[in-house]
């Protein structure tokens, strides 16, 4: 099992760092703040890392890789479901996405978001 453990951290925080941009009018990119990530806790059964997402962050549209909880720690983000639309997910509050869903998340705020990212592994 601790093999799959990898691949699944990777894809996650490539989706995370590669979505580390805004755009600027006219077209130009330019490089947001850098999201932030702390492993906590990697075993056969779960993935737990607190993830920092700076003000204006982005993220890429993918497909869950796994069960996914998103609880807020501070601040607020904003996940973009396919086919559900928006919402805010505030301080206190979880967000859940299940292996497969297509999503992408935000930080509309001026404030850095920090969020806690608990992911079920499959047995």
């Amino acid at each position: 099992m601790r093999h799959r453990v990898l691949p699944m951290l990777v894809i996650v925080a490539a989706a995370v760092l590669l979505s580390a941009t805004a755009r600027l009018q006219g077209g130009a990119v330019a490089v947001a703040q850098e999201v932030t990530e702390h492993g906590l806790l990697d075993n056969e059964r779960v993935t737990v890392a607190e993830y920092v997402f700076p003000p204006t962050f982005r993220g890429e549209e993918h497909a869950a890789i796994a069960d996914e909880f998103a609880y807020v720690l501070e601040g607020e983000f904003v996940v973009v479901t396919k086919g559900r639309g928006k919402r805010v997910v505030r301080k206190g509050e979880v967000e859940y996405a299940a292996k497969g869903t297509v999503h992408y998340s935000l930080n509309e705020t001026k404030r850095p978001a920090r969020v806690l990212v608990v992911l079920l592994k499959e047995r």
